[in-house]
């Protein structure tokens, strides 16, 4: 072939690449050439010099030994054409580059093509048939023309493969996005490869915006509440700090009219540097996807777009239903902030940043709204609801970074903050309790909100989320124990405490199969002639070695644990059994006292309980005075409810610790109580504090003004009793009369007891 027939070629291979691909002029060919000859390297420069093959410029490095190349491609390795010398420092020293090359840089998309200047030397026959050697020419017979040629053709290969490389990166993300189906990003991952396999097809870099018309839950649930902003899925090149975005935050106003416009028409824009396609999904959601493509795309390139499209919109519509799964699985569906379960993984995230980044502590905070029961009972669900997605709006709205709220369940929310300075809890505190200083107006109601919180501060060297979690909630708990209203941080003391409330659980039910558990009886006397009116039936613990467990340690166990359910049962049906066997004893007819706990209250089989035990007893109604703390009693209309069916069933009904806990007046004037009980506290040093004696005195005064007798607990000195008789008190129990004492030995205590006339 003459010098002249190459000319022909390669004008030929010029045209033909030319009409069809036109990359944007910035792009270049990186080239390397690798000789030990400088004569080489000048020649070849002057030879390329202003040459543009497949529409981009050469921009050509220089290497003149092979350590010297293999330096240079360890650290930048983005070349398309290695030219490379077979004889430089050694005889095979361009064979043996070509070998690390492709197996130890494991570089398999740049051509490399082989020249010598000794004739009589030829490759290896292997090197050429497994290291993928694009062309072999002696440096005599590699002519501008012959050099050209080789250049097309290996950049031309190089081409290809890079189209199918990125195909395969952006087909990865489609089929990465489909294995991780319920990872956060899936959706976001599958429209990012989209942009990814468009700039593939048209040869252009992936620059553009995946732009969707959504319904509310798709791209997860953090948009506003009926939000129908467009919503930027994915954006690549300049456009990258778009994505996540609604339509309205672009800043270029022609750019934001195309996009809107081509939802709006439901059509594809075709401009001469600018594409715009519309996808419609079959699920409602349209796409409108924008590509700088920097040229007009031709009728070939536009049929390709369609078919592209087609398959688009059925994994686009996939995606998204599979998106939509997602959030259902990840995020609350009623405040759209993520859930139990996606907390988790945030917190775990959070703490792998914390490791990577180092300095500071991860907070890790539970919120619980104090007596929100108590809205939802007087003000319906309807309002609650609206109550929890204030409170959700407020919180996240008070935390800038995503993720950093979480509603756990019912009305516990769950906060993580990374604190980077000492002390940094203060503030995280202080903007809590500013979240809720306000009422929250709801449905034209002001409501007030308190609550309760427990927080850990986890550093880098934390591994497991659970247990900061968990910790987090032990604190919550022994703040709610401790009233409410407070927020604590978590100590090893409460661990431990916890350790030794759960031994117990464990230990309550072996101790009501071994006849562990009895009851203390203690006597109740009116004040006016000392006479029995009744007794208080009260719950003790004997472990087999003698030793006993007080009632104040087992007890709120056993509420906690939902074993107080079926212990209150037995505790019901042996004071009645007991009462019974006094009666027949001849000691005449007592009231019998029984503890009831707001656990006990709000079970559902609480009244069929009473009824049937009392029936199987053959004890009537009358003769049972059910005792219920009043700050449990005021809490919420259910337990309100069930005290008036218990009242109308004929119990006495017995407020007890009045003046202790949250109070109401009004709440009390509703609730059916027959007696109010004067706490012990109030009872000591009555006779020599003039507080006491007024409380006391207060108490007396608003039982009897709502038609209940008054009985004071903890009576142990005759100055008390003398006093609490001058406040028109109506009964007492306490030490002074008798210390609670076991059913035989009560009986004994009574038989010389003046009782009360029934």
């Amino acid at each position: 072939m003459s010098a002249d027939d190459h000319d022909d070629l390669l004008a030929i291979i010029e045209d033909d690449e030319s009409a069809g691909v036109a990359a944007a002029p910035e792009r270049v060919w990186r080239m390397l050439l690798v000789d030990d000859d400088d004569e080489v390297h000048l020649t070849t420069a002057y030879s390329l010099q202003g040459v543009e093959i497949l529409g981009r410029k050469l921009e050509l490095s220089h290497a003149r030994s092979g350590t010297e190349a293999l330096d240079l491609l360890r650290r930048d390795s983005d070349y398309a054409v290695i030219l490379l010398d077979v004889v430089m420092e050694t005889s095979d020293a361009g064979l043996r580059l070509v070998r690390m090359i492709r197996e130890d840089l494991g570089l398999s998309s740049p051509r490399i093509i082989l020249r010598t200047g000794q004739p009589g030397y030829a490759p290896e026959l292997a090197v050429i048939r497994d290291y993928d050697i694009n062309d072999y020419r002696t440096k005599s017979e590699l002519t501008r023309t012959r050099l050209l040629t080789s250049l097309y053709a290996a950049l031309r290969a190089y081409n290809h493969i890079q189209a199918l490389e990125t195909s395969r990166r952006g087909l990865e993300q489609i089929i990465g996005a489909s294995a991780e189906l319920f990872r956060r990003n899936s959706l976001t991952a599958f429209c990012e490869g989209i942009l990814i396999q468009l700039g593939s097809l048209l040869d252009i870099e992936a620059s553009g915006i995946v732009l969707a018309r959504t319904k509310p839950a798709l791209n997860g649930l953090r948009q506003d509440i009926g939000s129908n902003e467009p919503v930027i899925l994915a954006a690549a090149g300049p456009f990258r700090h778009l994505a996540g975005e609604p339509l309205s935050r672009v800043a270029d106003e022609s750019l934001r009219t195309l996009l809107r416009t081509t939802l709006e028409q439901r059509t594809s824009v075709f401009q001469e540097r600018a594409t715009v396609l519309h996808i419609r999904g079959r699920s409602g959601d349209d796409l409108a996807i924008f590509l700088a493509t920097g040229r007009a795309v031709g009728p070939v390139g536009r049929q390709l777009l369609e078919v592209f499209s087609s398959n688009v919109a059925l994994g686009f519509d996939n995606a998204s239903l599979l998106d939509h799964i997602r959030a259902l699985a990840y995020f609350d569906p009623l405040t759209r902030l993520p859930n139990r379960t996606l907390f988790q993984d945030e917190v775990a995230a959070s703490l792998t940043r914390l490791r990577s980044e180092g300095g500071g502590k991860l907070a890790i905070l539970l919120i619980d709204l104090d007596h929100f029961q108590t809205v939802n009972d007087g003000l319906g669900y309807r309002t609650g609801d609206a109550l929890l997605q204030a409170v959700a709006q407020k919180l996240n709205g008070s935390f800038a970074e995503a993720g950093a709220v979480s509603r756990l369940a019912g009305d516990l929310f769950g906060v993580q903050v990374r604190l980077p300075n000492p002390g940094d809890e203060t503030i995280l505190l202080r903007a809590i309790q500013t979240c809720f200083a306000d009422p929250f107006l709801i449905g034209g109601h002001p409501i007030t909100v308190r609550v309760s919180g427990g927080y850990t501060l986890a550093d880098a060297a934390e591994l497991d989320v659970n247990r900061q979690i968990r910790r987090a909630g032990i604190a919550l708990k022994r703040a709610k124990r401790d009233g409410r209203d407070n927020i604590l941080h978590f100590d090893a003391a409460m661990e431990d405490e916890l350790h030794r409330r759960l031994s117990l659980v464990n230990r309550i039910a072996e101790a009501q199969s071994t006849n562990q558990f009895s009851l203390m009886y203690q006597p109740q006397l009116r004040l006016s002639d000392g006479a029995v009116i009744g007794v208080e039936a009260l719950l003790r613990w004997r472990r087999p070695d003698g030793s006993w467990i007080r009632p104040d340690t087992f007890i709120p166990v056993a509420e906690d644990a939902g074993h107080i359910v079926w212990l209150g049962e037995w505790v019901l049906r042996e004071a009645c059994q007991h009462l019974i066997q006094w009666r027949q004893r001849g000691l005449g007819r007592l009231r019998m006292a029984v503890n009831v706990s707001v656990r006990q209250l709000r079970d559902d089989n609480f009244l069929s309980m009473t009824e049937r035990v009392l029936k199987e007893c053959g004890v009537d109604p009358t003769d049972i005075e059910l005792e219920i703390t009043e700050s449990n009693a005021m809490e919420d209309d259910h337990i309100l409810s069930v005290v008036q069916t218990l009242r109308k069933q004929g119990f006495s009904i017995a407020i007890d610790d009045f003046g202790t806990g949250y109070s109401s007046l009004s709440r009390l004037q509703k609730l059916p109580a027959s007696v109010l009980k004067i706490d012990r506290s109030f009872v000591l040093d009555i006779d020599r504090r003039a507080e006491n004696r007024s409380i006391a005195a207060m108490i007396v005064k608003v039982g009897h003004e709502l038609g209940m007798m008054v009985l004071a607990e903890g009576v142990e000195s005759p100055t008390q009793e003398s006093t609490l008789r001058d406040l028109l008190c109506d009964s007492g129990q306490g030490y002074l009369y008798a210390k609670p004492l076991p059913f035989d030995a009560l009986e004994g205590w009574l038989q010389d007891r003046k009782l009360a006339a029934p």
